[in-house]
């Protein structure tokens, strides 16, 4: 591919995956407000949710550029029927992640490529299952005195101190990290077919 890729996006571990591949990018905040896209969408799943705002991400820096593909990415955590977000204070992230303990949860990463001159586009999503020791008060204190957890998903990122939390994943790795590199490197090798 040709194209200059754009990542829409805030999150240092986006950055970090897509550098650790070998992809060249420019980087730009996306302009959106997630709390009032998520108040309008409360009744849609997860899945559909982490994909509006993969979009609106995306979308949204469109006209700061003349050419080449943005990307916009966003990661939801999900328990049972909830969906778990980032924590408001260290003592909620605490309630969550008690309440992870000792169970499985799925990671949902929905990515979205916007073609700026052409308006092609594409929206999916990876999903992985995370399952969770049982965690100790001390163990969860330690990890949210000693880690910048407000702004993750889930009040956790495995590549910062939860790796002991984590008995198994099935899925990408990646993708709980919070982007879905395998699937990202499919849909970009087969673009010009799509």
């Amino acid at each position: 591919m040709t194209e200059k890729l754009i990542l829409a996006s805030t999150s240092p571990r986006r950055k970090k995956i897509l550098s650790k591949f070998g992809f060249e990018f420019d980087i730009i905040s996306p302009r959106i407000d997630e709390t009032k896209i998520l108040k309008k969408n409360n009744g849609n799943t997860p899945y559909k949710i982490a994909t509006i705002l993969a979009y609106e991400k995306a979308k949204s820096v469109l006209s700061k550029f003349k050419k080449g593909i943005v990307i916009g990415a966003d990661t939801i955590v999900v328990l049972g029927r909830e969906i778990i977000g980032k924590p408001k204070s260290k003592k909620h992230a605490f309630t969550i992640l008690k309440k992870l303990s000792g169970s499985t949860h799925i990671v949902i990463t929905a990515i979205c490529l916007i073609d700026i001159v052409t308006g092609k586009n594409i929206l999916t999503y990876d999903k992985s299952f995370v399952t969770f020791r049982k965690l100790t008060t001390k163990q969860i204190n330690d990890y949210i005195n000693n880690n910048h957890i407000l702004d993750k998903a889930g009040a956790y990122a495995i590549q910062e101190g939860a790796d002991p939390f984590i008995k198994k994943i099935k899925g990408s790795y990646y993708n709980v990290v919070g982007f879905p590199i395998e699937k990202f490197k499919r849909i970009i090798k087969n673009w010009e077919e799509m």
